[in-house]
């Protein structure tokens, strides 16, 4: 039983890199990677309790220079993930591929103006400085507006608050409960 979990976390660090490799490329070399490898077994999907792994790029509309990529895992139906990329990945394959726009109110909401607070300047780490990001002790991030003397202007929204999304993401792990964990890597379902 370890030695299957160790290859599991050696299959899963190998497809990390060369996720990585591809998030270096650019948008078209993802794309191009999904294309080329499509998914082998459709027979699993994603359904509420179904703990999913997804490849994402969000872009927003607004911003088109602007893109976040990254590797998310979550458990459909216990909206950790805003409500609009929930519901595009509600009965997605391993290995499927999805592009969708997400409104201001699907993805991460409009702006707060109640989410930008003052803090105390002798609370910041002493290398910060303005734009950056930082978490306080109860891991709620916030990103650095103004520092003055005394007090300190953070926004503690999500930085794609307020922007409608252009969403890519693939299925790249499905574990439902009481199944074994379906992985896909170079085009081929692990289980």
């Amino acid at each position: 039983m370890r030695s299957r979990r160790y290859i599991m976390l050696l299959i899963i660090a190998v497809g990390f890199s060369v996720i990585g490799l591809v998030m270096l490329l650019g948008q078209a070399s993802f794309v191009n990677l999904v294309q080329a490898f499509p998914t082998l077994a459709h027979e699993a999907a994603v359904e509420d309790g179904t703990t999913v792994t997804v490849r994402f790029q969000i872009t927003p509309r607004d911003h088109p220079s602007m893109s976040y990529s990254n590797i998310e895992q979550f458990v459909q139906g216990q909206h950790i993930v805003p409500s609009g990329i929930e519901e595009q990945t509600a009965g997605m394959h391993l290995g499927e591929v999805k592009t969708f726009p997400l409104s201001v109110e699907e993805g991460f909401g409009p702006h707060d103006d109640r989410k930008l607070q003052e803090i105390p300047t002798v609370e910041l780490p002493r290398e910060a400085k303005e734009g950056d990001t930082i978490v306080d002790k109860e891991g709620t991030t916030a990103r650095i507006i103004r520092i003055l003397p005394e007090t300190t202007m953070v926004d503690r929204n999500h930085p794609l608050a307020g922007h409608p999304l252009m969403v890519m993401l693939q299925i790249v792990a499905l574990e439902n409960p009481g199944e074994r964990t379906r992985i896909l890597l170079f085009g081929k379902t692990w289980i």
